[in-house]
């Protein structure tokens, strides 16, 4: 298995809330890279990262439910 960390794509961020999890369901999303598993989901978590304005935002990314895989997360601004 890869070493995948938890970083959430930024070495600055920092969760500050419980992530939400929602299965995504576009038949264009492939399945997972690491293990194959075909349902995908997409996580949203709130966190402090130093480089917005006002140093907080919504964290966006997803992940597989059955390992450690995650994409790079895209942080919005809130």
């Amino acid at each position: 298995m890869k070493d995948f960390n938890r970083d959430y794509g930024l070495p600055q961020g920092e969760a500050t809330g419980i992530p939400k999890a929602t299965l995504v369901t576009d038949p264009k999303l492939p399945c997972c890279p690491n293990c194959g598993c075909k349902e995908m989901m997409e996580i949203k978590v709130p966190m402090n990262q130093r480089l917005l304005k006002g140093q907080k935002g919504i964290g966006t990314y997803i992940g597989c439910p059955a390992c450690p895989f995650a994409s790079p997360c895209l942080v919005v601004a809130s």
